[in-house]
């Protein structure tokens, strides 16, 4: 299976290739897109922003700047929708995480921004509010695209990264203590705001029934990174086994001479930092889903040998909300296929309906259809719809 250079293009760059999105913008400098998908898809409403955040399972926040108990009022949910008749007319914010997970058509939103690979992806935030309402001047430590979705908010910016943290002390938010914008736009909906990680901004409703969409992407620390690596490194550690030096020179004896240091270098990077074990640990780690997503409730049993006639009855095969796929090329027609943390080696069709079915979040029937035939792809579609990694629609 060759590598093949992609012809792809996505409506919401406009003109703009990815390859010049990457080179020019992606982690270096903003970009804001005017109108980019227009008319703007309906893929949430304020009401299921509502009851989202008096869901348990979901994480959500209201932000209240003036009105509430004191400024900059803090609250977590889940909520209760009686709350909502109580708060002020203006000035505050709710927000909702995760929501790609719970909602489909917003899971199936992703494949817009499939410019920047999916395993860089994190999830999708929604914020409602009314007039004024915002979460003050801030930044985020990752790179994010704010898709107006409904009403007006202007978004203000600066256009340089802050790379020291100075926020407003004693607030339950981190607001920044110095904000001087350089760059003021109202977007309405379709326009995306592309902001690499640390760009200070401040987004404030402009009138009733603001609706921004927030598409996040992963930023572990370093410490994070160490932390999971070796931890994958010492699961694959034959247990028992010790430094060794039957090559030991004499030395001083409170010395601990150089050749110590190397072996002692040499040891943890074979053990931690080979390329296979990177490669299998990020495999896993960017395809982990989160503890909220449970995917027995997508889970399809079919056999293997009536797979290709299912598939063939529905227009689409969907990634289930919460579910994570990536491959890793070994070869010239042969991929590591990572399915929400499980990994398998692939070859041939099979390996072939794995990238396509990763690509994508909604990948139509059309794409995979003279895979069909072939059972090892039967045994992988078989596979992905009985672990619920994977739906068929119609």
């Amino acid at each position: 299976m060759k590598k093949k250079k992609t012809s792809l293009r996505w409506p919401v760059l406009g003109k703009i290739s990815q390859e010049e999105f990457l080179r020019k913008y992606w982690q270096k400098r903003p970009l804001l897109m005017k109108q980019a998908l227009v008319p703007f898809p309906d893929v949430i409403t304020p009401e299921e922003v509502g009851g989202l955040s008096c869901d348990e399972r979901v994480e959500s926040r209201l932000i209240i700047e003036k009105g509430g108990r004191r400024p900059w009022e803090l609250r977590r949910g889940p909520f209760k929708p009686a709350m909502f008749k109580k708060l002020p007319k203006t000035h505050w914010t709710v927000l909702v995480n995760g929501v790609d997970r719970f909602i489909p058509r917003m899971n199936a939103f992703l494949d817009h921004f499939s410019f920047v690979p999916f395993w860089r992806m994190d999830d999708i935030m929604v914020s409602y509010a009314d007039d004024r309402g915002n979460v003050g001047a801030h930044v985020d430590n990752f790179d994010v695209f704010l898709v107006q979705a409904a009403g007006k908010r202007e978004w203000m910016i600066e256009d340089r990264p802050v790379l020291r943290d100075d926020f407003v002390p004693d607030l339950p938010v981190r607001l920044l203590k110095k904000f001087k914008p350089t760059h003021r736009w109202v977007l309405e909906p379709g326009d995306i705001l592309y902001l690499p990680p640390r760009f200070p901004h401040h987004g404030v409703a402009r009138g009733k029934g603001c609706m921004t969409i927030s598409v996040g992407f992963r930023a572990p620390t370093t410490e994070e990174i160490l932390n999971s690596v070796v931890s994958a490194a010492l699961a694959r550690t034959a247990e028992g086994h010790r430094y060794t030096d039957p090559d030991l020179q004499p030395c001083a004896p409170g010395e601990i001479p150089p050749a110590a240091i190397h072996k002692m270098a040499d040891i943890v990077r074979s053990a931690a930092a080979s390329e296979d074990i990177i490669a299998d640990w990020l495999g896993r780690f960017t395809t982990e889903p989160y503890g909220d997503v449970n995917l027995e409730e997508t889970a399809n049993a079919i056999a293997p040998a009536k797979v290709s006639r299912e598939v063939k009855t529905a227009s689409f095969v969907v990634r289930a909300e919460g579910s994570r796929l990536a491959y890793i090329r070994t070869g010239r027609s042969s991929v590591s296929f990572f399915v929400n943390g499980v990994r398998q080696e692939l070859s041939g069709k099979a390996a072939a309906c794995a990238a396509l079915l990763a690509d994508h979040v909604v990948t139509p029937v059309a794409e995979i259809a003279a895979l069909l035939g072939d059972r090892k792809v039967q045994k992988l579609l078989s596979e992905l719809l009985g672990s619920g990694a994977i739906v068929l629609e119609e």
